[in-house]
């Protein structure tokens, strides 16, 4: 039981680091989307995408923040994990020769 517990802890942390990676992605594709227009509109002519991508740059600092902060919990589940695997295994392996005896 506690081998599963840590899967569905880690598989939900994957999940949110995926989320993460998204809105990561979408941030990067806008900034670049609007890079590459190099067309006066209203929003160059008033200083406006300044502003913008001074925002777009924050949030892309705090989306990745979390995702750090989410890896480093990942880590952690990691070494949790991979101590009830090498518990089950080592459970299994026991009730294997335990049956094989019997026998």
């Amino acid at each position: 039981m506690k081998r599963d517990a840590d899967l569905q802890d880690l598989s939900r942390i994957a999940s949110r680091m995926a989320a993460l990676q998204t809105g990561i992605d979408a941030i990067r594709a806008s900034t670049r989307a609007r890079e590459a227009d190099l067309a006066l509109d209203p929003s160059r002519l008033s200083g406006a995408d300044v502003t913008w991508q001074a925002s777009s740059a924050e949030m892309l600092r705090g989306l990745q923040r979390r995702q750090a902060g989410l890896a480093a919990a990942r880590e952690a589940y990691l070494g949790a994990a991979r101590r009830s695997f090498g518990r089950a295994e080592a459970l299994r392996l026991l009730a294997e020769r335990l049956d094989k005896d019997r026998r």
